[in-house]
């Protein structure tokens, strides 16, 4: 599978640059590990003898060089590029291998080297490769597991900086839609004129001064609708447009990400207003139950949504349907849809305080 391969190539990126100093302490940390509990196995009295030592010792250096030998060649060059029959194969060939070196080691050569300890191999080939397995296994399995964690510290750091660059493009998008809805009164030469900027200078001290968070409170969010909601209110006759917002329940302590409603907000007057006299209108509606946030949006749908309907959605809606994916991955719902002569939006969240 893919996921495989990048995880040694997510280790291979970052695991170098980011641990490569400390993992000459994870290894001794885990041989002193291994080291200590051989020597408990091996160990002929209650007490640690010298000859315990010199045996566990040299018990452990063909465990080294196999761990090694599956870490740096094994895995990587089979197990890592999805290879895995021949890995398997090689894993065994390795672990008996290991077996009947250890069982070679202590019943004729070692001996040769050390005399007079009279070292005695105390295990079949097949015992043996139950502690040639096992290490071999536990090293695999803390390789698998270092490459996994540092796949999904990646993952974080990517979606991170993909949401900062999501919220970065909202922003100027929010900014000009409200330009020109100033623009349009200034035309008119409207006295409502003051109002609406004044109206702006509080939504752009929201952008400013809270979008910086990654939650603020839902009130606060929803003071952001309100102003919005305001300022198109001042800026057309309301014989001409409807335009209600209503709020539904609690807010209580929930929080929710900044600017996350504002984009399907701007989106309904964008089209919601090119209707007929009397007949355009924009609803939005929430109504929060628990940490339920159920959200909606209603407007006619204009001459050139009915002949275009797929220029409804723009990069306001396309980077929200992102952030939702980013920051509430498996607690939202979002339908967007054309009903008749209406467009809705209805988008539900678990929120957490």
């Amino acid at each position: 599978m893919a996921g495989t391969r990048n995880m040694f190539r997510f280790e291979s990126r970052f695991t170098d640059l980011m641990i490569f100093r400390q993992r000459w302490w994870q290894h001794l940390l885990f041989w002193v590990a291994v080291f200590l509990i051989l020597l408990n196995i091996f160990k002929s009295s209650s007490t640690f003898e010298r000859i315990d030592l010199i045996y566990t010792l040299i018990f452990l250096a063909p465990l080294l060089g196999m761990a090694n030998l599956n870490l740096y060649v094994l895995i990587p060059r089979f197990l890592g590029r999805e290879k895995y029959l021949i890995f398997a194969l090689l894993f065994l060939g390795l672990a008996g291998a290991g077996a009947l070196f250890l069982y070679l080691l202590f019943d004729r050569w070692i001996d040769l080297v050390l005399p007079n300890y009279y070292f005695i191999s105390y295990y079949s080939v097949g015992q043996l490769m139950i502690y040639t397995g096992s290490v071999l296994l536990l090293t695999t399995l803390l390789k698998l597991s270092r490459s996994w964690f540092m796949m999904l510290r990646v993952e974080r750091l990517t979606a991170s900086h993909q949401l900062k660059s999501l919220q970065s493009q909202i922003n100027p998008h929010f900014l000009l839609n409200s330009l020109q809805t100033i623009y349009a009164l200034a035309l008119d030469k409207s006295d409502r004129t003051p109002d609406v900027i004044l109206r702006l200078s509080e939504i752009l001290k929201y952008t400013l001064y809270e979008t910086g968070h990654a939650r603020i409170s839902l009130e606060q969010e929803i003071g952001l609708l309100r102003d919005y909601t305001e300022m198109y209110r001042d800026r057309v006759d309301p014989v001409r447009a409807d335009i209600r917002l209503n709020v539904e329940g609690d807010t209580g302590d929930l929080e929710i990400a900044p600017m996350l409603l504002i984009p399907f907000v701007e989106n309904s007057f964008k089209h919601g207003l090119q209707g007929e006299s009397g007949s355009a209108f924009v609803h939005v509606r929430l109504d929060v139950s628990g940490h339920t946030l159920t959200f909606s949006t209603r407007n006619n749908r204009g001459e050139t949504d009915r002949v275009v309907p797929e220029t409804r959605q723009g990069i306001g809606i396309e980077n929200t349907r992102q952030r939702l994916e980013l920051i509430y991955p498996g607690r939202h719902r979002l339908d967007i849809k054309a009903n008749g002569d209406a467009f809705e939006v209805n988008l539900k969240i678990e929120l957490k305080t």
